[in-house]
Parts: structure tokens; C-alpha cells; sequence
């Protein structure tokens, strides 16, 4: 006694589906996050009153330490300065300003919040086998 399960095509291709619109959804939520550097700078630590100066005023050719990647979900991507100034992050037209170089960064948020993209595939995958699989009538 052999018992069958039957899989209808619909619901793996349905399957497939959402998994690749849940991965372009969160990649391009990852679009919507916020980049922070910290900057080298000459400003002393302390100001003519000897109290610790909190304020840093950074020159366009000043290098950047560090660049900070906050996604849309509050995770972080943090790499080195990678050659850029100050001037590269503040102004656009820069060479930071290029989509090659941001979506690096977007890849790599995205690697972390895979958990996300599972998410909206599930909620996909549900949302289309609700209506594929039943009949809502109104009365």
C-alpha cells in the first residue's frame, strides 16, 4: 500500500515566486537606509578652556575612518574608509555617489536581513494560496 501525495504545479511555481519577489521586496527596502562615516580630523580634543571639545569640524579632504551602513531594519554594515573623504560622502557627483559602490553595501544588509525575505515569502506564498485554493463567496 503506496500512498500518493499529489503536489499541484501552481503552488511550487506560486512557491518560487514569492521566494524571488520577497528577495527583490527586501532588497529594495534595503534601498531606504541611512549611511554614517567618522572622519580623521585635526580639530584638537580640547578646547582654550581645557574642557573636551565635542565638536569636530571635518575639511572636504579630510579621509574617512570608517563607513557605517544602517539598513532599513537597523542592522549594520561597517567597513573601512576605503580611500574616500569627506568630501566623497557629503557632496553628490562624487565617486561615493555611484550605484556600484552603494549597492555593495545594500548586498550586504541584505545577506544579513535574509530572515525578512523568508518573512515576506511566507506572507506571499499564504496570500496566494488563500485565494488559489479558495472560493470566497458574499452572500
Amino acid at each position: 500500500m503506496a500512498t500518493t501525495i499529489k503536489i499541484k504545479k501552481y503552488l511550487i511555481r506560486n512557491l518560487l515566486l514569492s521566494f524571488i519577489i520577497g528577495g527583490g521586496l527586501l532588497y529594495c527596502l534595503e534601498h531606504f537606509g541611512e549611511f554614517k562615516y567618522t572622519a580623521s580630523s585635526d580639530t584638537p580634543l580640547y578646547d582654550k578652556n581645557g574642557m573636551i571639545n565635542y565638536t569636530a569640524y571635518h575639511k572636504p579632504t579630510d579621509l574617512v575612518n570608517a563607513i557605517i551602513y544602517t539598513s532599513f531594519f537597523k542592522s549594520e554594515v561597517r567597513t573601512g574608509g576605503n580611500g574616500f573623504s569627506v568630501g566623497d560622502l557629503a557632496y553628490t557627483d562624487s565617486n561615493f555617489d555611484k550605484y556600484s559602490v552603494k549597492s555593495y553595501y545594500y548586498t550586504k544588509a541584505a545577506l544579513i536581513d535574509v530572515n525578512y525575505a523568508f518573512y515576506f515569502s511566507f506572507m506571499i506564498f499564504a496570500f496566494t494560496l488563500i485565494f488559489t485554493e479558495f472560493k470566497i463567496k458574499l452572500i
